[in-house]
C-alpha cells in the first residue's frame, strides 16, 4: 500500500513479491501465489487509522529538532487547502449496493466530461516551508472546507500540547474560508492567521477597500446574520460552541492589507499579525504566495503518485489509498530534503570542480520515482538502510535539473495533449 501502486494490482503484486525475495537473495523457492482477490479480503483486516498513525510518528520524530526546521519569521508556515478527488465508475453490476453506498458516503458531481461521478473532498494542512503534509482528510464532498479546517487545526491543537518543543504556527487560507467564527477559533486557542479575503465578507471591509488606505487595523462587530450563520446545523460543533460565547456588538480587532498584484488587481489579506513594526506590509504577498505550495503538492499527489487510481472500490481501500499516499509522500519529501541538504548545496557550491552554467536542484518527478520498490525495504527488519538509501541518493544525484532563470511557461486551458512530455510517469 505505501510502494506507491498505479499499475493493475496483481502486476504491483507479482513485482513487490520479486523485489523483495530479490532484496533478500534467499535461495528457497516459494511455490506460493499472491492474488489481487487475496489481497482485496486480507485488507479488509487492516485499518486506515495504521498510516494515519504512523504518519503522525513520523511529524513528531521530524520536528523533534527545531534546528532542522525552516521557520519564517520565528513562525512556522502551514497552509490548509481543499481539493476534489475524483473515484472511478463506482456502477458495478456485480455490486449495486457498494456501488450506491460509495457515492452515498462521498458524495457526486459533475466532472470535466459532464458525467457524473463520486467526488470526495480532500483536505491537507502542509508545511510550507518543509514540505510536509502535517495531517490529512478525506470526507464528503458536501463537508465544507471551513469544517475540514477546523479538524486540522484540533490535531494542531492536540500535537502542540503533547510535545516538548513548541512552534509558533501561522496558518494561510485562501479567500474561501474566512468567516468570523474561524477568525474568533483562531483567536480562542492563540493561533496566528493569514487569509485572502473578499471585501463583501465585512462591512469594515468593504469600508476599507474603498478608503486611500493600504494597511490598517480595523474591528469587525458580530452581527446577527453572523450568529444565524453559526448556528446552522452543518456547521462545526467547534463553531456552534462559539455562537454561544459571542454576542451581537461584540468586536474583534483585525489587520487588513492591500496587496497589489502583478495584473494590477488589488487583493485584501486579514491577519491576526497586528503589529505593524514587526510585521511591516510588504512582506505580505510573498508571505501569501507562499500558499501556492499546497497547489504544488496536490499536483504532485495526483500527477506523480496518483493518488486518485484507487487499487481498490470499498471505502476501506479508498482510505488506506489515500491515507498511505500522504504517509509516502512525507517519507519521499524527508529523503529528498536530505539529499537536498547534505549533496546538492554541496554540488552547488563546488563550482571549481565544473564549469556550470546553472545551479541544479532536485528532479523532483524523477527522484520519487526512484523510491519506487527501494522505500518499502526499509521497513523490512532485515536490509540495510544506509545501503537502500545510498542507492536512492546516488541515482538522485545523477539525474539532477538545470535551474534556469526567469523561464515562464503559459498556461494553456484549451489544448490537451493526451501524453505530454511534462506529465511521464516517474514510475
Amino acid at each position: 500500500m505505501i510502494n506507491m501502486p498505479n499499475k493493475t494490482l496483481q502486476r504491483e503484486i507479482n513485482d513487490y513479491i520479486k523485489n523483495i525475495k530479490n532484496k533478500r537473495k534467499s535461495n528457497k523457492q516459494s511455490t506460493i501465489k499472491y492474488t489481487a482477490s487475496a489481497m482485496s479480503k486480507a485488507r479488509l483486516k487492516v485499518s486506515p487509522e495504521i498510516f494515519i498513525e504512523l504518519n503522525k510518528e513520523l511529524i513528531l520524530d521530524i520536528y523533534r529538532d527545531k534546528k532542522e526546521i525552516k521557520l519564517y519569521k520565528d513562525f512556522r508556515i502551514l497552509g490548509i487547502d481543499g481539493t476534489r478527488l475524483e473515484l472511478p465508475n463506482m456502477n458495478i453490476p456485480k455490486d449495486k449496493l457498494q456501488s450506491e453506498n460509495i457515492k452515498e458516503i462521498y458524495g457526486q458531481a459533475s466532472n470535466y466530461s459532464d458525467k457524473y461521478a463520486v467526488m470526495p473532498r480532500a483536505s491537507i494542512m502542509y508545511d510550507l516551508e518543509n514540505n510536509f503534509i502535517i495531517d490529512g482528510i478525506l470526507g464528503s464532498l458536501y463537508t465544507s472546507e471551513t469544517f475540514m479546517a477546523i479538524e486540522h487545526i484540533k490535531e494542531l491543537i492536540k500535537y502542540k500540547q503533547s510535545v516538548k518543543v513548541k512552534y509558533n504556527d501561522l496558518l494561510i487560507y485562501d479567500r474561501g474560508y474566512p468567516s468570523m467564527g474561524l477568525i474568533y477559533y483562531h483567536y480562542k486557542y492563540k493561533l496566528d492567521f493569514l487569509m485572502r479575503v473578499n471585501s463583501k465578507s465585512f462591512k469594515a471591509l468593504n469600508l476599507f477597500k474603498q478608503s486611500n488606505k493600504s494597511d490598517e487595523i480595523i474591528e469587525i462587530e458580530v452581527s446577527g446574520s453572523i450568529l444565524r450563520n453559526l448556528s446552522q446545523t452543518k456547521q462545526h460543533p467547534e463553531l456552534k460552541q462559539i455562537r454561544q460565547e459571542i454576542k451581537i456588538g461584540d468586536k474583534v480587532k483585525i489587520r487588513a492589507i492591500k496587496v497589489l498584484l502583478d495584473d494590477g488587481e488589488i487583493e485584501i489579506l486579514l491577519t491576526s499579525l497586528l503589529s505593524q513594526n514587526k510585521y511591516p506590509s510588504d512582506i505580505f504577498k510573498e508571505l501569501y504566495f507562499k500558499r501556492w505550495k499546497v497547489e504544488i503538492s496536490y499536483d504532485i499527489l495526483k500527477n506523480i503518485f496518483k493518488v486518485e487510481n484507487f487499487s481498490g472500490l470499498t471505502q476501506i481501500a479508498i482510505n488506506q489509498d489515500f491515507f498511505a499516499c500522504i504517509l509516502t509522500s512525507n517519507i519521499c519529501s524527508l529523503v529528498m530534503s536530505a539529499v537536498m541538504e547534505e549533496k546538492v548545496f554541496l554540488y552547488n557550491q563546488n563550482k571549481e570542480k565544473k564549469k556550470r552554467k546553472y545551479l541544479y536542484q532536485l528532479n523532483k518527478k524523477f527522484s520519487i520515482g526512484c523510491m519506487k520498490n527501494n522505500l518499502v525495504l526499509m521497513f523490512i527488519s532485515n536490509t540495510s538502510i544506509s545501503k537502500i538509501y545510498e542507492t536512492i541518493e546516488d541515482e538522485i544525484m545523477d539525474n539532477l535539473l538545470p535551474i534556469k532563470p526567469d523561464r515562464k511557461f503559459d498556461r494553456n486551458r484549451k489544448f490537451n495533449v493526451k501524453f505530454p512530455v511534462s506529465k511521464k510517469d516517474g514510475f
